[in-house]
């Protein structure tokens, strides 16, 4: 999952993923990059680096 590549990565916490999920089930299906962005958690710059690492840019 990108949330626990992002936590693996150092770029948020446990409890930032948490809180993007509560974010997302609020939202209209946003992913949880967006989320984290939105809330000011992570750079969208980071948001990449992490789908890189995933495979999937």
């Amino acid at each position: 999952m990108i949330g626990e590549i992002m936590v693996s990565l150092g770029y948020v916490s446990i409890e930032h993923i948490n809180e993007a999920r509560r974010h997302q089930m609020q939202g209209a299906g946003k992913r949880i990059g967006e989320c984290l962005v939105e809330l000011g958690y992570i750079q969208e710059e980071e948001v990449k680096r992490a789908l890189t690492v995933q495979g999937l840019d």
